[in-house]
């Protein structure tokens, strides 16, 4: 009976917090909104699936803080008895800057 444990909704403390920890992390980036929902990953497995809808920023995107920010979400849950693991994805606009894509040209390919 995975696929009812992956529907178990998720304790309103546990969203409250997965909203402050994006809001403190990415906001800089653009950060509108985001969706939080209980489902199954590619295993099976309960999970949260985290969509982080983004508005074009002049700040380019640091992907450290994208991937320290998931890992804030993870040490969180636990702390708070979630077991979930939390996926995040990030839709960003369109155009958005990248950190070190941010003034680089493009390589060139040595014959």
């Amino acid at each position: 009976m995975v696929g009812l444990a992956s529907r178990i909704p998720i304790r309103p403390e546990v969203k409250t917090e997965i909203e402050r920890i994006l809001r403190e992390n990415l906001s800089r980036y653009g950060l509108v909104r985001a969706t939080i929902e209980p489902d199954a990953d590619h295993d099976g497995d309960p999970a949260i699936f985290i969509n982080a809808e983004y508005e074009l920023s002049d700040e380019p995107v640091d992907s450290r803080v994208t991937l320290s920010t998931l890992s804030m979400l993870r040490d969180r849950l636990i702390a708070l008895g979630e077991d979930r693991f939390p996926y995040l994805r990030h839709h960003f606009a369109e155009g958005q800057k990248v950190l070190g894509d941010v003034g680089r040209r493009p390589s060139r390919r040595r014959i």
